[in-house]
């Protein structure tokens, strides 16, 4: 099978997972860059938390990353010699109610309650939300909504950063192994990305 069939179906099988009417995923991604590694260069993963460097789950979103990034010409090192060192980060929060509310007239809705936890690597985390919900008569319905989040640098052998980007998406499943496949392919959607600014990606998954 070839990497990008193997691609495409890791994406498909996250995005039937996640949500079996899905046919888009979007994600928001801010990137920085100094260069742009060329085409070709080789690339090995390492967990920013060097204590997650045995974990078999951070060895599986290594795998992603690397599909992902296959697409804007690198290359696996496969243990090799790497021209470049990528480290990487994912998170999902506790997350937050959002509340419906349906009454005569029309209808009112908003956040309940706040967000979890700061995120598992240090540096990535949020204040929460002040709550409220719906006024009037008529149905109030809840949901949680989680926010996920990949984080990757990529710097040369000597230590130089020259790439650094966030994708954070909201999601009704607090699912990492199937959503770091997609926020992977958000970040190298449009590699490198204008520098220091927040984008709006959305991946057609019916296209994969």
């Amino acid at each position: 099978m070839s990497q990008q069939i193997f691609r495409t179906a890791t994406i498909v099988v996250a995005a039937l997972v996640l949500s079996a009417c899905a046919s888009s995923f979007k994600s928001n991604v801010t990137s920085f860059h100094s260069e742009t590694p060329p085409a070709g260069a080789r690339i090995a993963l390492t967990p920013l938390d060097e204590k997650r460097s045995d974990s078999l789950a951070f060895k599986q979103y290594a795998n992603d990353i690397v599909r992902a990034a296959q697409r804007s010409g690198f290359v696996g090192a496969n243990g090799g010699e790497a021209d470049y060192i990528v480290s990487f980060d994912v998170a999902v929060n506790d997350g937050r109610e959002k509340i419906r509310s349906n009454f005569a007239g029309g209808g009112f809705g908003g956040f309940g309650g706040g967000f979890g936890g700061p995120f598992w690597h240090p540096g990535f985390g949020w204040g929460g939300y002040g709550g409220f919900g719906g006024f009037g008569g008529g149905n109030v319905s809840s949901r949680t909504i989680y926010r996920a989040e990949l984080h990757i640098e990529i710097r040369k052998q000597d230590g130089t950063m020259v790439f650094e980007s966030t994708a954070e998406t909201d999601t009704r499943k607090r699912s990492l192994p199937e959503l770091v496949p997609l926020l992977a392919a958000a970040i190298f959607e449009e590699f490198p990305g204008e520098h220091g600014r927040t984008r709006r990606i959305k991946l057609d998954l019916s296209a994969q």
